[in-house]
């Protein structure tokens, strides 16, 4: 099997996101915004595996960044579309892994799926984890909504 061949994102909106969430998650040593058709992915590296409860914030955060119309703007339909037009809407990805470590301990995927409403716009709205403990993927929901802001 072959490695998949990234190109890195860096922009004022990406380095401030990295800041943010670096400071809210101390345990974050690493954090890479890169696409590579036909997926956006956002990776870290953390320094110990983190909590349940961890993970979920960290997913929260990260879904509703890339999600968001200034990432979808700026990354998606920008930067990702420009070099690969021809491949249409990515799926979207977060993955952690543990320093140290070559597994990955989570990862968590979403496909695009298109509006039911009148502007076409694309949805990012079911997403999957896969753990290292996984042999596939399954579907990912928030516990509950506390965590969401």
């Amino acid at each position: 099997m072959g490695c998949t061949s990234y190109s890195n994102v860096s922009s004022a909106l990406i380095k401030e996101y990295k800041q943010n969430i670096k400071q809210e998650f101390p345990n974050i040593r690493e954090t890479k915004f890169r696409y590579s058709t036909p997926r956006v992915e956002i990776a870290y590296i953390v320094e110990k595996q983190l909590g349940e409860n961890e993970v979920e914030r960290l997913f929260v955060k990260t879904r509703d960044f890339m999600t968001s119309p200034s990432f979808q703007n700026e990354v998606v339909n920008g930067e990702y579309k420009d070099e690969n037009p021809s491949w249409g809407d990515p799926e979207l990805a977060i993955t952690l892994t543990v320093r140290g470590n070559d597994v990955t301990a989570y990862q968590f995927t979403c496909k695009p799926m298109e509006s039911d409403s009148d502007t076409g716009a694309v949805q990012y709205t079911e997403w999957y984890v896969q753990t290292a403990d996984d042999s596939e993927s399954r579907p990912y929901s928030v516990s509950n909504n506390e965590h969401d802001k």
